[in-house]
């Protein structure tokens, strides 16, 4: 999750709106956490948003709110350094997340990250795939991201 703190906070936009702007946000906890590139039309043409999302719940609610006019173009996964084996956090684009969960536990979720150049980072490992009850696909860039050429 992300945290804000008061003293981050930039002044910006009409006054007394909803809208607040923040010139940094702190991580909560080291896990990866996700940049989303989406895209959408106007009256004046098409735009874009960036997105920081913290939780795969969230990501999937988002993929939820596309349409034809608000498309996602490109999910890109912040990898920590504890799961990419570095000591650098790195950043790639994200091919697919996939959620695991074994002998019917349902609160226990583990996930497997599909990224660019053939690499996969699991949040943690799985015994036998007989053992595996459930493998559900949360993102696929193939289903959930559209060209920006759209």
């Amino acid at each position: 999750m992300f945290m804000t703190q008061e003293q981050s906070e930039k002044l910006l936009g009409k006054p007394y709106s909803k809208d607040r702007f923040w010139r940094w946000v702190e991580l909560s906890h080291d896990d990866v956490w996700y940049y989303v590139m989406l895209s959408y039309t106007t009256d004046a043409g098409r735009a874009s948003r960036l997105y920081l999302i913290t939780s795969p719940t969230d990501l999937v609610n988002l993929i939820h709110e596309t349409d034809e006019e608000f498309w996602i173009q490109r999910v890109m996964a912040v990898i920590p350094p504890q799961m990419n084996g570095t000591e650098c956090w790195s950043m790639h684009q994200l091919k697919e997340l996939i959620a695991v969960t074994e002998n019917n536990n349902i609160i226990d979720v583990s996930y497997v990250y599909k990224l660019d150049d053939n690499l996969v980072y699991k949040t943690r490992e799985t015994p036998e795939e007989s053992a595996v009850t459930q493998r559900q696909v949360l993102f696929s860039e193939q289903n959930h991201a559209t060209s920006g050429d759209v």
